[in-house]
Order: C-alpha cells, then sequence, then structure tokens
C-alpha cells in the first residue's frame, strides 16, 4: 500500500511537472520571435520602429506576467505550510475576508448566519481564510463583466457540523471543466481557477473537512464546505 501511494504522488508530480514545463514554453516562443522581430526592425531603421517597440514591450511585459503567476501558483501549491490548528469562531473570519471586497458598485456580497452570532471550529485559521477567500474570487471571476455581481455567503450548523455555501451569479462551470475541477491545473486557460481549487479542497480536507459543488451553466455556482465544530474536552466528556 505505501508503495503504491509512493507510486501515484510521484505520477501526479510527473503530470503537474509537464503541465508546467507545456505552460512555461508556450510563451516563450512568441516572446523570441517578438524580441527578434523588434531586434531586426531597429537594424533596418524602421521608421515605425516606436510602434513596433512600444506593442511588442507591451506583449512582453503580459507574457511575463503570465510566467509569473504560473511560478506563484506552483509555489503555492508545493509549499503549503503544516497545519497550526486552534478554535476560532467561523463567522468571524468570514466577516474579515468577505470585507476585503468592499465598497465595489458592481459587486454585492452576501453573509448570511441568521441567528448564528458564533460557530466555533478547530483549524488552522490562516489557511482556511486563504480557501475561502479563493472560493469568493472564483465566484467573482466567473460573473460576466456586464453584469452585478452577487456573492452570497451562508453559514448554517448541525450538532457535529458547520456548514458553509458559497454561491455567485456567475457563468457557471463547464461540463468540461467539472470533470478535473479540484485537479492541480497549471493552464492559463481556466478563467484563474489554475491551482486555487485544489489548494482549496486540500486546506479543508486537512480541517476534517469536505467540499462539493453545484453549477447551472449561465446562471451561477454553490461551493458546499463542511468543517467539524470544535469540542472542547468538557464537551466530549
Amino acid at each position: 500500500a505505501e508503495l503504491l501511494a509512493r507510486s501515484e504522488r510521484e505520477s501526479a508530480w510527473r503530470e503537474m511537472a509537464k503541465q508546467v514545463a507545456h505552460e512555461i514554453k508556450n510563451p516563450l516562443t512568441p516572446m523570441k520571435l517578438n524580441i527578434q522581430y523588434l531586434q531586426r526592425a531597429k537594424e533596418e531603421g524602421n521608421e515605425h520602429y516606436d510602434d513596433f517597440f512600444k506593442r511588442v514591450t507591451k506583449n512582453l511585459i503580459e507574457q511575463i506576467d503570465t510566467l509569473s503567476g504560473i511560478a506563484t501558483e506552483f509555489s503555492n501549491f508545493a509549499q503549503i505550510p503544516e497545519a497550526r490548528n486552534e478554535a476560532f469562531n467561523l463567522i468571524e473570519v468570514l466577516q474579515n475576508v468577505s470585507s476585503l471586497f468592499e465598497p465595489n458598485q458592481n459587486l454585492y456580497i452576501q453573509l448570511v448566519h441568521g441567528p448564528l452570532r458564533e460557530v466555533e471550529i478547530f483549524a488552522d485559521k490562516e489557511q482556511l481564510s486563504r480557501a475561502f477567500l479563493n472560493l469568493i474570487k472564483n465566484g467573482i471571476q466567473s460573473i460576466p463583466a456586464d453584469q452585478k455581481g452577487e456573492i452570497r455567503i451562508l453559514v448554517k450548523k448541525t450538532d457535529d457540523i458547520a456548514q458553509i455555501t458559497f454561491s455567485d451569479n456567475g457563468s457557471g462551470i463547464s461540463e468540461e471543466a467539472q470533470d478535473h475541477l479540484f485537479e492541480p491545473n497549471f493552464t492559463t486557460k481556466t478563467s484563474g481557477m489554475g491551482l486555487g481549487l485544489s489548494i482549496v479542497r486540500n486546506i479543508i480536507q486537512t480541517a476534517g473537512g469536505k467540499i462539493s459543488y453545484e453549477t447551472i451553466e449561465n446562471t451561477g455556482t454553490s461551493f458546499f464546505v463542511e468543517i467539524p465544530l470544535y469540542r472542547s474536552a468538557s464537551d466530549k466528556s
């Protein structure tokens, strides 16, 4: 079983390495061609050199930003620190995370928790904040630019589980994307998902929880997060 697990991990990392190499190579060829084009224009004394220069440097900066984003996501995925668990109020964390997006005229974020004022869980507070932030950002990125965005965060709890739902009114997730939604993905063609949802699931599972979703194309998506409630020593006894 240990050998099988190791083999699966190595296979997963090999696949990730292929994806990273592919996505890094993609912008390198046009970058090289652009620079060669600029060199020729300079040597030939082209009268439109200044225009070429502006256009080429703009393209190069965009490609460099793309490469930087890939490197950052890969680094974040590879270096998720060991969880430092503590008991904390989930509602307070959600309030802090959602407040980061205010004020915004084109976005309405609603945190709904009814009569609940304190929902205590035991997990890594910083990592969970990061996971929630990622879910909200994914929701925002799925909303068309000409549409007012709505993000609704609903908090409920049962006797032993905290339930958080993140809903958006975006364009939904295509069937093709759903097949690999939580897999590590370095492609630049995922509208910002990249490694985000893979990291989110990892953080939530580390906290003893689970995540699922429902989506309707051109209507929106809801992510459902469940995390065990904190039980003190006196509660357990």
